[in-house]
């Protein structure tokens, strides 16, 4: 025998390997390769699916992204905003929440929760009896006075730019059901 031939080169009944056998052998080794290679890829592709899902599963139950449109909310969201909202959670005084009326997406504030009686008039905006002092710039008027309580599951909603009418002036109290979620976080696009 060679001395040059080491022992893993030794076939069963003392021969050394034929060029058949160790082509096959490489066969062997690039077919084991690439079924790494594809078990590799089909990993890689469930992780994409399971983060895809992830995702819309969050964007459909969680948080989801809303373009502004209009200048209700001014000058805390302007045209061309992206607000981030949480739909999941309760609701408070304060609170700017966006809903859909009539197919048109709106953003306001909550002035009025379950039992508050909100009046709106010649003598200014009144919670309960109580002028409310905002950090709001504009004044609160109304075409007509207005005198709501404002009833279970409801809350009262009011733009922060006041000469803007469309919300609970106009659409009367909104069922909390109705409301899509809070704003939480804002991405300013325009006038930065």
């Amino acid at each position: 025998m060679n001395k040059e031939l080491e022992f893993t080169d030794i076939k069963e009944g003392g021969q050394p390997p034929s060029a058949d056998s160790e082509n096959r052998h490489e066969r062997r080794k690039r077919r084991i390769k690439q079924n790494r290679q594809a078990w590799s890829f089909i990993r890689t592709l469930i992780k994409l699916v399971v983060v895809a899902g992830g995702v819309v599963l969050i964007c459909l139950f969680v948080l989801c992204p809303y373009a502004v449109h209009g200048n209700r909310m001014f000058p805390k969201l302007r045209d061309g905003d992206c607000a981030v909202v949480l739909k999941v959670g309760g609701f408070q005084k304060g609170d700017v929440v966006t809903y859909e009326k009539d197919g048109v997406r709106y953003f306001s504030r909550i002035v009025g929760t379950v039992g508050d009686t909100v009046s709106i008039g010649t003598d200014g905006f009144r919670v309960n009896g109580l002028v409310q002092s905002e950090e709001i710039f504009y004044e609160t008027v109304s075409e007509k006075e207005i005198e709501v309580t404002v009833g279970v599951d409801e809350v009262f909603l009011l733009n922060d730019y006041r000469s803007d009418q469309t919300d609970s002036r106009r659409f009367g109290s909104v069922k909390i059901s109705e409301i899509d979620g809070k704003v939480i976080f804002l991405f300013r696009w325009r006038g930065i």
